[in-house]
């Protein structure tokens, strides 16, 4: 009668496990130095070998040669052993057999010497599943148990084995099995079986095996049984449903583009071609996955999920896209699985994510369009020199609104320059605040009620977090309430505040002008419209361009920068008395 692959290549000897090194490598010693234990726990993801090993060591302690590492494989503990039909070699199924009543009899059975062999052991598989009475009935004898006894526990869930129980074993921890071991694994079992496949065909065979041998064997049978003994690339896509690298190229090049009619194409593609939804959600997350492992860890292609050269057609579609961009969109399609499992239209909602992924516009970090702006003036600061014993400049200081007398002293100061370097963003929407105020336990923020659009991005989250971190350290606590108030209105909204118009309404009386504020640019005085030329020359200046471009900003004033004194009025400014 036919025997299965994973049955057929069931590894007889410790040197034939395949990843589990740390595993055989333990087990060989203690048996060599004859400090076997009496009871242990074989923890790992299915198909990793968990009960093959088990059977390896009562092979290892009952063959007529041994113990050994080495058992013959002949004698007739060990045909019995490997056919399942030995009288001191139990394996018992936790998942039919989890009451009391059960262990108790199985306790029962191994109080006895062993009818033939050297030792009994009791192998429980899926031992997770024993209840919580049957654990009980497990502990003293676990602790002290009959000689010549050894129990091997195989579980798939060890966060289910109580602590008690877990205390009297040994743990070994089975690993998932890296795919270029399966591939390796694979090949060679091709190549007894005379199957001719790819290694490409091998990769995408040991991905879909999941990291357990077992697995990855079955699938080989399914695929042997698909294509026989000649293997093709494409029909091995075929056996295992898999979606094609291809539709995975398009789909990224779409998004890429922000392209929805692109996208929703390739949906309907995968819907003609018969695919599950879920599957092909599977993947597209997958894929997801390996671009965002690709841009943090660019040198570590051996962690992706697909051929490699399947990834890197499909990272070269998604060049457009930023990390920040990936991280959207893993989000947003994660969040679509649960939708997609119990819905009666999974479509639908495939289509309305699609069409969410393409509205979504690029991202680029404010602080680095900050950064760019700064760059813009610089080289203008730096031509002027430093002055006697300070270094230049980066930039002129800009007039700062009046605060109370509590943000400028002590910690609420400390806390707006730190702020300031440490995330400037969070910074410039400190320094808009009319009064900070920082003691022993909270933070209290309050900013003018024109301002209260700002007062929800301060709030955000990742924002208050911070301030509470830092506000915490500077007043030696672990963290601090921060707290966020909107002022009474009193004085108008400053001019950035208000919308464009052709007549603007009258503005305050404009104060008297710095001594040096003749050679700046002059500003229109209260109640005069701006000229149409001096506002696009504003429009046309690099930086404020690029604020345009970037976040669809408007020019609604245009102001004059204070004057920089030059080398030899700040140098005589310091040598007045």
């Amino acid at each position: 009668m036919y025997q299965v692959l994973a049955r057929t290549w069931r590894p007889q000897r410790f040197d034939g496990l395949v990843g589990q090194d740390h595993v055989a490598r333990t087990l060989t010693n203690a048996i060599r130095g004859n400090r076997l234990a009496h009871a242990y726990i074989f923890a790992g993801q299915r198909g990793t070998g968990k009960t093959t090993v088990a059977r390896i060591l009562a092979k290892c302690l009952n063959c007529a040669t041994g113990p050994t590492v080495e058992p013959c494989g002949t004698c007739d503990a060990c045909r019995e052993i490997a056919e399942s039909r030995s009288l001191d070699v139990m394996e018992i199924d936790a998942a039919s057999r989890t009451g009391v009543a059960d262990t108790r009899e199985l306790l029962e059975i191994v109080a006895y010497a062993p009818v033939r062999d050297r030792y009994k052991v009791l192998i429980i598989d899926e031992a997770h599943m024993l209840s919580k009475a049957s654990f009980n009935a497990l502990l003293k004898t676990l602790e002290e148990p009959p000689p010549r006894v050894v129990f091997v526990l195989a579980t798939t869930e060890l966060q289910k084995i109580i602590p008690t129980i877990q205390s009297r074993c040994q743990l070994f921890e089975f690993r998932r099995v890296a795919v270029a071991e399966v591939v390796a694994h694979l090949r060679r079992v091709a190549d007894a079986e005379s199957l001719r496949i790819s290694e490409i065909a091998l990769q995408r065979v040991a991905h879909a095996g999941e990291g357990s041998i077992r697995d990855s064997l079955s699938v080989l049978e399914r695929v042997i049984a698909f294509c026989g003994k000649e293997v093709e690339d494409d029909d091995v896509i075929r056996a295992l449903g898999s979606v094609r690298g291809k539709v995975l190229v398009d789909f990224f090049t779409g998004l890429a583009a922000r392209d929805a009619a692109a996208m929703l194409s390739v949906l309907d593609d995968i819907v003609d071609e018969g695919h599950d939804l879920v599957h092909f959600w599977a993947e597209l997350i997958a894929a997801l996955r390996d671009l965002l492992l690709l841009d943090a860890l660019p040198q570590r292609r051996d962690l992706v999920s697909r051929p490699v050269d399947e990834v890197g057609a499909i990272h070269e579609a998604a060049s457009g896209l930023g990390r920040d961009d990936l991280l959207r969109a893993f989000q947003l399609v994660a969040d679509l699985e649960p939708g997609l499992r119990g819905s009666s239209r999974p479509r639908f909602l495939f289509e309305a994510a699609l069409i969410r992924l393409a509205a979504l516009g690029a991202v680029r970090p404010i602080e680095e369009i900050v950064a760019s702006l700064g760059l813009e003036i610089r080289p203008e600061l730096d031509r002027m020199g430093p002055p006697s014993g300070k270094p230049p400049a980066l930039r002129p200081e800009l007039p700062q609104k009046k605060k109370t007398a509590d943000a400028r002293s002590g910690s609420a100061a400390e806390l707006i320059a730190t702020l300031q370097t440490l995330k400037p963003i969070v910074g410039a929407m400190l320094a808009e605040a009319s009064s900070v105020t920082l003691d022993g336990r909270a933070l209290e923020i309050e900013l003018p009620q024109h301002l209260d659009a700002l007062a929800k991005q301060l709030g955000r989250p990742e924002h208050t977090e911070l301030l509470a971190r830092e506000g915490g350290r500077l007043c030696g606590a672990d963290l601090v309430e921060v707290r966020i108030k909107i002022g009474t209105a009193t004085e108008p909204p400053l001019p950035s505040g208000r919308p464009i118009s052709e007549h603007p309404p009258t503005r305050p009386a404009a104060r008297p002008a710095a001594p040096r504020a003749a050679s700046n640019p002059v500003r229109p005085s209260a109640g005069e419209a701006l000229s149409p030329e001096l506002l696009e020359t504003a429009r046309r200046e690099p930086g404020v361009r690029e604020l345009i471009e970037a976040f669809g900003a408007q020019v609604v004033d245009v102001r004059p920068l204070p004057a920089v004194p030059t080398v030899d009025e700040r140098t005589n400014e310091e040598e007045k008395p």
